[in-house]
C-alpha cells in the first residue's frame, strides 16, 4: 500500500463541484455522472472505482472535456484547476490546458495510437504544440519521454509504428505521449486492464516512480481494489453517476460503510484460504435513463428498507475525511 503521506488542508490543485454530464437519446436522459465532487491535492493519487458503467470514464472525459457530442453535454456543476473553471474556458483555450497541465491515458493503447504515424511522431505533436520544441530539439525530448517509461533503445523506437510494439510497450508509448509536456494531472482510466498481471504491475511501478520522481497528482480510475491499495492516497466510490463513499484507502478497506463498498471488497478473493464459492453482488446496475426513486443501490441491497426506496439518502460523515451516503448511517 502507499505509504507517502499526503498533506490535508491544502489547497487542491483540482476541485470538482457538483459535476453533471448527461447524454439525451432516445431512450431517455441518461445520467452518466450525477452531482460527483471531489478534490485532488498536489502529489495526490486519487483512486476511483466501481463497476463497469458507474460513469467513472465520463468523468473523466468531463475533465478534459472530451464528452462525447452532440448526444453528451456537461450541464452543470464546476471544474477547478488552480481555482479557474475550465467550463467556462473556450474551445482554443481548453487545448492549451490538455496535456500541457491535464492529461489523459485511455484503456485501449490502440484507440489513442494512429496507425499511420510513427511513435515519435505521436509524441512529438504535443511538445510541439506547447511548448514550441522544434529541431533535434523536439526529438530529443520525444525520446526522454520513451526513457522515462523505460522503453529501451528510445531513438530507434522513435521510427517505429505502433503495430511493431507488443501491447504493453504500446502503453507506455501513450503513457509517454501523456506525460512528454510534464503536466500537473495525469488520469489513468482503467490504464492497466489490457495488460497481464506482470507487465501489470511493472506499469504501475513505473506510474508510481514518475509519480514520486515528478510530483504529479494522479486520478487512477480502476475497479481493481488491489491497484487501488498498491496506488492510491484516497479512494471514491461510484454507482449509478454518483460517488457513494470516499475516505482514505487505508480506511476504506478497514471500515467500509456504504453497503455497496462492503459488497465490492467481499467480492475480492481472500489469498488466506480457499473458498468454495465467491461473493458476487446479486442483480445488475440499474439503466442510468431510468434510475430507480430513492437510493440507486437499493434494488441490491441486502438491507434496503422503505425508506431507501422512496428517498435518496444523505451525505454522512463517518469519521473525519471519510463520508457516504446510506440511510442506514443516520444516527448509527
Amino acid at each position: 500500500m502507499t505509504t507517502k503521506p499526503v498533506a490535508q488542508g491544502a489547497t487542491p490543485l483540482l476541485q470538482v463541484d457538483d459535476l453533471r454530464t448527461y447524454f439525451f437519446t432516445r431512450w431517455g436522459v441518461v445520467k452518466s455522472v450525477d452531482g460527483v465532487s471531489f478534490s485532488v491535492g498536489r502529489g495526490e493519487i486519487f483512486g476511483l472505482v466501481g463497476e463497469s458503467g458507474c460513469g467513472k470514464s465520463i468523468t473523466c472525459l468531463s475533465l478534459m472535456r472530451l464528452v462525447p457530442q452532440p448526444a453528451g453535454k456537461i450541464v452543470g456543476g464546476r471544474i477547478l484547476f488552480e481555482g479557474r473553471d475550465l467550463l467556462k474556458l473556450g474551445e482554443s483555450e481548453m487545448r492549451r490546458y490538455r496535456g500541457r497541465h491535464i492529461s489523459i491515458i485511455l484503456q485501449d493503447p490502440m484507440t489513442s495510437l494512429n496507425p499511420v504515424f510513427t511513435v515519435g511522431d505521436q509524441i512529438a505533436e504535443p511538445v510541439r504544440l506547447h511548448q514550441r520544441a522544434r529541431g533535434r530539439d523536439l526529438w530529443d525530448r520525444a525520446a526522454s519521454a520513451l526513457r522515462l517509461l523505460r522503453i529501451p533503445d528510445p531513438e530507434t523506437r522513435l521510427g517505429d509504428y505502433p503495430h511493431q510494439m507488443s501491447g504493453g510497450m504500446r502503453q507506455r508509448v501513450v503513457g509517454a505521449i501523456a506525460l512528454a509536456c510534464e503536466p500537473h494531472v495525469l488520469i489513468a482510466d482503467e490504464a492497466t486492464t489490457a495488460l497481464d498481471a506482470t507487465i501489470q504491475a511493472q506499469y504501475l511501478a513505473l506510474l508510481q516512480e514518475v509519480h514520486e520522481k515528478k510530483g504529479l497528482s494522479i486520478i487512477f480510475v480502476t475497479h481493481d481494489f488491489g491497484i487501488v491499495a498498491k496506488m492510491c492516497h484516497r479512494v471514491a466510490v461510484m454507482y449509478a453517476g454518483k460517488i457513494v463513499e470516499m475516505a482514505s484507502v487505508r480506511e476504506l478497506f478497514d471500515h467500509p460503510a456504504h453497503p455497496y463498498t462492503v459488497a465490492l471488497l467481499d467480492a475480492v478473493p481472500p489469498l488466506d484460504y480457499r473458498v468454495e464459492r465467491l461473493a458476487s453482488i446479486e442483480g445488475q446496475p440499474p439503466q442510468l435513463y431510468k434510475l430507480p426513486s430513492g437510493c440507486s443501490f437499493s434494488p441490491r441491497c441486502p438491507r434496503s428498507d422503505s425508506l431507501c426506496v422512496r428517498e435518496s439518502p444523505p451525505q454522512v460523515t463517518v469519521d473525519g475525511g471519510h463520508w457516504a451516503t446510506c440511510w442506514r448511517l443516520v444516527d448509527a
